[in-house]
């Protein structure tokens, strides 16, 4: 059977109050099965099953596309696309819940690397970071405390007040140790 329109637009129309527009096929064992609903009750589309989207083929959000999701047969992208549309915000709304930031562990698994800690309110990073020679870590809200490494140098910079070196814990001390001069 086909439905064919060849001028103007096509419209599929439910004019029943509060009801559906349904997609059903075949559910690959022989019956049948939704794939997509139009709920007129609800005012949304639900889809019932996996969304394939060919690589090259964008999946896009907002009403010029102004942000899109895509995979070119090597890497996935998440894209803002117009300059000037705001920020992209990744947010877990859910109580005492986390965002975790998982990747490759090196050997065929899975591990988390960020862990934005919602019941602790922290952000834990579970692997070593890396910041090249001239790349500095900076701390404070003016940027006040930096560390880096320079190719040849390493630095610990205070741009403002006193440098504290502190150890609250009981009967321990601070250690500062350096090469003795032979190689130890």
């Amino acid at each position: 059977t086909t439905l064919t329109n060849t001028t103007g637009h096509l419209y599929l129309q439910q004019l029943a109050d509060d009801k559906d527009i349904i997609l059903e096929c075949d559910d690959g064992s022989g019956g049948t099965a939704t794939y997509l609903t139009l709920d007129g009750s609800a005012t949304n589309i639900k889809v019932d099953k996996d969304m394939r989207f060919n690589d090259n083929v964008d999946a896009e959000f907002g009403s010029s596309g102004d942000f899109k999701v895509y995979h070119d047969g090597s890497n996935t992208y998440l894209e803002q696309t117009n300059a000037g549309t705001g920020n992209i915000i990744i947010s877990n709304a859910n109580d005492d819940a986390d965002i975790v930031l998982q990747s490759d562990n090196g050997s065929g698994g899975v591990t988390p690397y960020i862990t934005l800690d919602g019941s602790n309110t922290i952000t834990q990073f579970l692997q070593n970071t890396f910041h090249p020679d001239n790349i500095q870590a900076r701390f404070g809200s003016s940027n006040d405390l930096r560390l880096h490494h320079n190719g040849t140098s390493s630095f610990v910079e205070n741009m403002t007040g006193n440098l504290h070196i502190l150890n609250n814990a009981d009967e321990a001390d601070i250690i500062f140790q350096s090469d003795d001069g032979s190689g130890g």
